[in-house]
């Protein structure tokens, strides 16, 4: 995100993650880009505090929405290899 925000390749940014240790980088993108903005959405009980306070907007993504854009339980790519979603997912 900040090597990104240096070569201007976005005006906003969403991080998807609920993870203080990503509030330095959420700062610095703030404080050295005015003109930036990260908006943080977090994953199903995920919500931080800290986080939220630090970002320019935040959402929660909620289970129906990431059950909805799951892929199938099996795909089979251009090489005949088939990728199976574990069980226990």
């Amino acid at each position: 995100m900040l090597i990104d925000a240096y070569q201007d390749k976005y005006d906003m940014a969403m991080l998807m993650s609920g993870d203080s240790d990503l509030v330095p980088p959420v700062k610095a993108i703030h404080s050295l880009f005015l003109g930036k903005r990260v908006v943080v959405a977090f994953p199903p009980k995920r919500h931080n505090t800290s986080v939220a306070l630090n970002a320019k907007g935040s959402l929660i993504i909620g289970r129906k929405k990431l059950l909805d854009c799951q892929f199938k339980d099996e795909l089979t790519k251009k090489d005949g290899y088939i990728l199976k979603k574990p069980d226990t997912w």
